[in-house]
């Protein structure tokens, strides 16, 4: 009976743990993709499909690309909504005897690209967590790139809609109960270019939750975070953590604080109102060139550009922050 080869055998238990994603594993100056990845990954990026002994009977399917150049074809994938998983060598292989030591080192998703080549440095990658439970929605929005972390509950889901496109995240989390609860993710998907992913429940584990933000804080109670009354929003806010640790395999050290919102602070914008406005791109070509934020963009760094764009985006309703905004401005 055929058997699988060693190296195989590494790669197929590798895979069994980032069934979601697509696995580039490295094996010397190239990324390599076995089975449905690289089938997957031959039509998409267009690239040769090709064979590898594997110690089965038929070769399996296989496609590459060289990692000096990977960070192209992983922005491509992640375009069309797919996860990337990168595999890297962690041994030296002229000192190993037998198959090199393998492992995980970053998960690549929507949200949580960070190559500067990808990304529009004037705006925000946000990725989003909606936590729907008992008629309420735990809303919590990170971008890793700047360290911001939000959180907040919503009522109803007129309003959550509306937060949505306030933020317009590149990916969206959820548990089950939002992702069968009737909201239009075809619609989200296909006008906004969200990609939705529903997360197993051990994510939105209450006790999970909490655990997770106090010592990533480390902090003792909610109170110091300013959480006390967000039973909801922790819930959001704390898968979002768990999710952004597990693809990131690191400390989220820049995430060094999270600030709780209340949703009615801002001005509600419907979709069509935003896009009618052109407040940041042009209805026709969708190009910033024409819109309100082109007018008024004379900033001079990525950071300002920005915090502009928040201003455009979220407009102030509260006066006693608008009078503040404006002393700000008149005194710089």
């Amino acid at each position: 009976m055929a058997e699988l080869t060693p190296m195989m055998k590494q790669y197929m238990e590798t895979k069994s743990q980032y069934q979601d994603c697509i696995l580039f594993y490295r094996l010397g100056d190239f990324y390599e993709m076995f089975f449905e990845d690289a089938l997957t990954a031959s039509r998409e990026l267009e690239i040769t499909l090709t064979g590898k002994d594997c110690g089965l009977e038929e070769r399996a399917p296989m496609c590459g690309v060289p990692f000096h150049a990977a960070e192209t074809y992983i922005n491509r994938l992640i375009e069309k909504g797919y996860k990337v998983a990168i595999c890297e060598q962690v041994e030296d292989p002229k000192t190993t005897k037998g198959i090199v030591k393998r492992e995980v080192v970053r998960i690549v998703t929507p949200g949580t690209n960070l190559d500067t080549q990808a990304l529009d440095e004037t705006k925000n990658n946000y990725i989003m967590c909606i936590v729907y439970i008992a008629d309420r929605y735990g809303v919590s929005v990170a971008d890793i790139s700047t360290g911001d972390y939000f959180v907040t509950e919503i009522p109803d889901s007129a309003k959550l809609l509306d937060e949505i496109y306030r933020f317009s995240p590149s990916e969206i989390i959820c548990n089950e109960a939002f992702y069968m609860s009737g909201v239009d993710m075809d619609g989200m998907k296909d006008r906004l270019g969200i990609t939705i992913y529903s997360l197993e429940s051990w994510y939105f584990d209450d006790e999970v939750c909490r655990k997770k933000l106090l010592e990533h804080f480390e902090v003792s109670s909610f109170a110091g975070l300013g959480l006390a009354d967000y039973d909801c929003g922790i819930i959001s806010a704390g898968a979002l953590l768990q999710y952004l640790l597990e693809t990131q395999k690191n400390s989220l050290s820049n995430l060094t604080h999270i600030t709780p919102y209340a949703a009615g602070k801002f001005m509600m914008i419907d979709s069509s109102t935003r896009r009618n406005l052109e407040l940041c791109e042009t209805l026709r070509e969708k190009q910033k060139r024409g819109s309100l934020l082109w007018v008024l963009d004379k900033t001079k760094t990525a950071m300002g550009a920005r915090t502009l764009r928040k201003y455009v985006e979220q407009p102030l309703i509260d006066k006693t922050e608008i009078i503040r905004r404006l002393d700000a401005v008149q005194e710089l």
